[in-house]
């Protein structure tokens, strides 16, 4: 396999893995770090790489690997009690910009929040198919499973996210939970 040129790949494909990244993990300082660390694996181990998935596919499992690293070595809720107590009073520590604690403050209520509640498998799955837009069978490359798997984790998944919903009594709830698209593939 040819060297990639990491400065093509990373101006076309930073954004994307970017966003996910802040689904993921929910606030930005986590979502920069993520997504830059995903582009340092790819610089430090590219010949990895081996053309059988697309790029992008493989930049996505690198990501999930670093976050899943990230949450065993924090702990998802303890880190995100750090992130709002920071928000609120934050001792010493510089106020982070408007925009940032706007971007904040609009994902806590967002339904990503609620995505970000669930289990890994479940979590992770939902964000690749829907914030993503990657396909079944482009997931189940990611993830490394079945493609039973990611239907039945997607289905699980949405389940669990109405449950949340009705439970909080949240507005979000109004929102169909089975794009059109996914009905025949998520059942």
């Amino acid at each position: 396999m040819p060297d990639l040129d990491i400065e093509q790949i990373s101006r076309e494909y930073f954004p994307r893995v970017h966003r996910a990244a802040l689904v993921l993990c929910g606030n930005p300082w986590d979502a920069d770090d993520l997504a830059q660390e995903t582009f340092l694996v790819l610089a430090r181990q590219q010949n990895r790489f081996r053309g059988e998935s697309r790029l992008f596919t493989w930049l996505y499992g690198i990501l999930l690997n670093l976050d899943r690293r990230r949450r065993r070595r924090y702990g998802t809720r303890r880190r995100s009690l750090e992130v709002l107590q920071e928000m609120a009073a934050p001792n010493g520590r510089q106020t982070p910009a408007a925009e940032t604690a706007v971007e904040v403050a609009e994902w806590k209520q967002s339904l990503w929040a609620y995505v970000a509640r669930l289990p890994d498998g479940q979590r992770e799955t939902l964000v690749l198919r829907f914030s993503e837009g990657l396909r079944y069978d482009e997931v189940a490359n990611v993830l490394g499973c079945p493609l039973g798997t990611v239907k039945s984790r997607i289905y699980n998944g949405l389940q669990n996210l109405r449950k949340m919903l009705d439970e909080d009594d949240s507005p979000l709830r109004q929102i169909p939970m089975y794009p059109n698209e996914d009905v025949n593939r998520a059942v």
